[in-house]
């Protein structure tokens, strides 16, 4: 009996290991405009673009992988661009401590026992545009000011005693770019993104 328990159990152990994300060396934050949060891009760079009409709204997501350690925590801010307003942020329920702000710098932190081993969205944000859409703009992940001894985005893995390492911003979210934008990201980032998968 104990036996064919402990036979059991090792072949749930593989089989669930075999559907298990491969996690990269250091992890990635970034910013995408749906919950999709395609890590691919495609063709016309449409996950990372939005371009609404003047007054008109839109969504950001912020979004990480955690690296094979794990995420617990993550430091970082957000630049907004003086053409859109923040209408509404809606915090991922798993996270329970929050500390600062997303413009002048957060650290946020899950749950204990949440560690975070696979994509997981931090905030989910309601967005005005407030110019024409003829103004190009960007919503980029900064380093958080805050930070010591140097301003950064890092996360804090899910190791004994919580380590701090950095993280890897993937990509800001594109508002109204022109229509050739894509292929300079494409060539500067692509290998990175690439390399995810």
């Amino acid at each position: 009996m104990k036996k064919s328990l402990l036979i059991a159990a090792a072949v749930m152990f593989v089989a669930s290991s075999s559907f298990a994300i491969d996690l990269p060396p250091v992890g990635y934050i970034g910013l995408f405009k749906d919950a999709a949060h395609d890590p691919n891009p495609p063709i016309n760079g449409s996950d990372y673009w939005v371009c609404p009409a003047q007054y008109g709204n839109f969504q950001c997501w912020i979004w990480c992988l955690p690296s094979h350690n794990g995420l617990q925590a993550a430091e970082f801010a957000v630049s907004f661009p003086a053409t859109v307003v923040t209408l509404a942020t809606v915090q991922n329920p798993l996270i329970t401590v929050a500390l600062g702000s997303l413009a002048a710098g957060i650290s946020v932190a899950f749950g204990e026992g949440s560690c975070q081993q696979d994509w997981v969205w931090l905030h989910q944000l309601t967005m005005m545009q407030l110019g024409p859409p003829v103004l190009a703009a960007k919503i980029d992940i900064i380093p958080h000011p805050g930070t010591l001894p140097v301003p950064a985005y890092q996360f804090a893995t899910c190791e004994a005693g919580y380590p701090i390492e950095p993280c890897i911003y993937l990509v800001p979210l594109y508002i109204c770019w022109p229509p050739d934008w894509y292929y300079g990201v494409q060539q500067s980032n692509w290998g990175a993104i690439k390399s995810l998968f």
